[in-house]
């Protein structure tokens, strides 16, 4: 029997398993066009007669508005608009795969003028009052923790369980086959922060979007690969600045604080510099987040999202990988990335601007969409006594 993490193969297969299903049934749910001038087009677009007119004809009539509006397919038979609410709708361009990847420089330029606002101030002393609060009470809380876990026969320890075991050799090197699971209920509940658990998820709504068309399914995937690996690079960067001790290799209550390890250093023993912030409730809070605010109609994901979040943090308390202090500003990291990612990755739909019907006979058009960053650079020429050349310049 193994500790601490499960292997690669296994994270993979049953992250799949659970993943593909929940994606597939909860996407399906939300395809059949439910929409009708007396639902909620007559408050999204309710700009001219000849707008209502045009909406008539798109579905009949449900007894229910709490069911989301999925217009017409475009000519390219994609969905790319989607009515979420009562005068509440969506435009989702197509993506490529990884095109998320150049969204990261961008998220990360972005964070500080989306977080630092003048309107976020209570958030922040909310933030810091309760990780100080925490900090406090760090080591009664995770003795509590502990005690309660052996009261009701909780193991404590993440360990895993091999299932398959195949010998491969590449040459010296030993590359064996595993397919490990959970071997507790601790352990399955640790497993719900796991990278690829998250990574599963958005790869589930890539291939669904991409089986149907369905253009909010792969932003969806898109948006949670940019938030969960921004807020990867963010978490990583604080932790190996503040070197927090995790709870089960501590020399002392509440745990030593080395700031700014060197790299070998943080290396050589990393539970001993890890343990703030938290990486697994910041990616959970990312995921949850990106899935909620693209699927508003489903008012389970944030309940159950965040259910699932507390056994997950209960369990790190229980396994002694964190301290109650290290959960506050992770999981703010994550819902800003996540908020970001999403902002960026859809735009409010509105009405063409001489309020006639759009092309694809919603009455409404997406505004112009800015080009990415990357693609915003300027060339000029200049002139300089006797040089001149050309200049190149980035907007942000």
């Amino acid at each position: 029997m193994n500790s601490y993490y499960p292997g690669r193969a296994a994270r993979l297969f049953v992250t799949l398993s659970f993943s593909l299903g929940f994606a597939f049934s909860s996407a399906a749910h939300a395809a059949p066009a439910v929409s009708d001038s007396t639902c909620w087009a007559a408050d999204s677009v309710a700009a001219t007669p000849a707008t209502a007119d045009t909406t008539k004809a798109l579905a009949p009539a449900v007894a229910s508005d709490s069911l989301v509006r999925i217009h017409p397919r475009g000519a390219d038979g994609r969905i790319s608009d989607y009515t979420v609410a009562p005068g509440v709708t969506w435009h989702y361009e197509n993506t490529k795969p990884f095109r998320w990847l150049f969204h990261i420089p961008r998220d990360l330029g972005q964070a500080p003028g989306y977080i630092f606002r003048k309107e976020n101030k209570d958030t922040f002393i909310g933030l810091a009052t309760s990780s100080v609060a925490l900090w406090v009470a760090d080591q009664a809380i995770i003795d509590w923790s502990q005690d309660f876990g052996k009261f009701i026969g909780l193991k404590a320890a993440s360990t895993q369980k091999t299932l398959v075991y195949i010998p491969f050799h590449v040459g010296s090197a030993n590359l064996p086959f595993e397919f490990n699971v959970p071997d507790n209920l601790n352990s399955t509940f640790y497993f719900l922060g796991d990278g690829w658990t998250h990574l599963t998820v958005a790869s589930s709504f890539w291939v669904y979007g991409g089986i149907k068309k369905d253009n909010r399914a792969l932003q969806t995937s898109s948006q949670l690969g940019e938030a969960i690996l921004s807020t990867g690079l963010v978490i990583q960067t604080l932790k190996r600045l503040t070197g927090r001790q995790s709870p089960y290799v501590a020399t002392k209550d509440r745990g030593e604080w080395h700031l700014f390890p060197s790299y070998s250093r943080y290396q050589s023993f990393v539970p001993n510099y890890d343990a703030f912030p938290t990486g697994h409730l910041a990616t959970a809070m990312a995921t949850v987040t990106v899935i909620a605010e693209n699927y508003p109609e489903y008012r389970f994901i944030r309940p159950v999202g965040y259910s699932l979040m507390g056994l997950l943090g209960y369990s790190m308390l229980n396994n002694g990988v964190h301290w109650a202090s290290d959960y506050p500003i992770g999981i703010a990291i994550g819902y800003a990335f996540a908020k970001i990612a999403v902002r960026n990755g859809r735009t409010r739909v509105e009405a063409t601007p001489d309020g006639s019907p759009a092309a694809h006979g919603t009455g409404m058009a997406p505004p112009p969409k800015p080009r990415p960053w990357y693609r915003q650079g300027h060339f000029a020429p200049y002139n300089y006594g006797p040089f001149t050349g050309a200049s190149w310049s980035l907007h942000w």
